[in-house]
């Protein structure tokens, strides 16, 4: 079962169970379906428990039974869409009194009246996003959306949604109006307002992993980095040193130079710490670093010395 799938599963097993929230569930499902008027009043879903719902609040609350046709069809990649239509003109006039819009209503909008209370606002918006309703796998991004039709709807839906929660972004896709949420905190947030707080557990949980993963990767390409540096450093050193060894010889060198050059040939592997460390007087970083600069200007000069006779 996708991440998607999971939310709205959670969603439908946290259905309210008081009558004025049922109702406001139910209106949230069936205003925001496939069709909402006198003319057309059915559901398409690829989630079979909000196909029933909807035929079952449509039973329940209204006592519409008869007129109501379910079906099922595969398609090729054998997904399944559930469709419910209610097919008698009277009780879909009927189901519109019943949330109180007019059978000749032209641009939809939210009828406040079948929302009176802050869990009926929740029941509203988890039936909407049951039906509307569309989640990103967080592994991959942080999307959650409603989409519809309708401009109105669309943007009553962002108004009661920013009453309680953050206010979602409207933006338009072909003919359809989206409100969305991006942040990931936000969407933990809706979740958590529709009932599913363990889809909200489970998206804060993606992102403490993604954060740990992204912590490690920093650390490591910083590593990398760092040793990719010492190791093109050392072999610039090597590259002196040799130099000086071949050109003047290894008594060219004072002691405290000739330690070090000696040092840093056997053990190209080795850090300025580690090279601080393993001389008889032990030296810092910065110390070993200083040297290390005088037997590159050292070799420098000694190129440059040997330049100059070629001229």
């Amino acid at each position: 079962m996708s991440f998607a799938q999971q939310l709205k599963q959670e969603i439908y097993e946290a259905r309210p169970m008081e009558r004025e929230e049922q109702i406001a569930q139910a209106y949230g499902l069936l205003l925001f379906s496939k069709n909402f008027s006198k003319q057309a009043l059915s559901i398409q879903t690829e989630h079979e428990q909000t196909a029933r719902l909807f035929c079952d609040y449509i039973i329940d609350l209204i006592g519409i039974k008869t007129s109501i046709l379910y079906s099922e069809f595969e398609k090729k990649n054998g997904s399944v869409i559930y469709t419910a239509v209610v097919e008698a003109d009277e009780d879909r006039i009927n189901i519109l009194h019943f949330f109180g819009h007019s059978p000749d209503e032209v641009n939809l909008r939210i009828n406040m009246q079948n929302i009176r209370s802050e869990k009926s606002l929740k029941a509203f918006i988890s039936g909407a996003y049951l039906v509307c309703g569309n989640i990103t796998d967080p592994r991959k991004n942080y999307h959650l959306e409603f989409v519809t039709p309708h401009m109105h709807l669309c943007k009553d839906l962002i108004t009661l949604i920013s009453s309680v929660l953050d206010t979602p972004k409207l933006t338009q896709r072909r003919s359809a109006y989206i409100a969305y949420i991006k942040e990931s905190e936000a969407i933990e947030d809706i979740m958590t307002y529709m009932g599913a707080t363990n889809c909200s557990l489970q998206l804060m949980n993606v992102k403490i992993y993604k954060d740990v993963r992204n912590k490690v990767n920093r650390v490591t390409n910083c590593e990398t980095a760092n040793i990719e540096k010492t190791v093109a450093a050392a072999a610039a050193q090597l590259e002196d040193i040799n130099y000086i060894f071949d050109t003047r010889g290894i008594d060219f060198l004072s002691d405290d130079l000739r330690e070090l050059a000696e040092l840093r040939a056997d053990n190209p592997e080795m850090s300025l710490r580690e090279l601080g460390e393993a001389l008889s007087t032990p030296l810092t970083r910065s110390g070993v670093n200083h040297r290390l600069k005088r037997l590159s200007k050292i070799a420098d000069e000694l190129r440059q010395k040997k330049s100059e006779k070629r001229r």
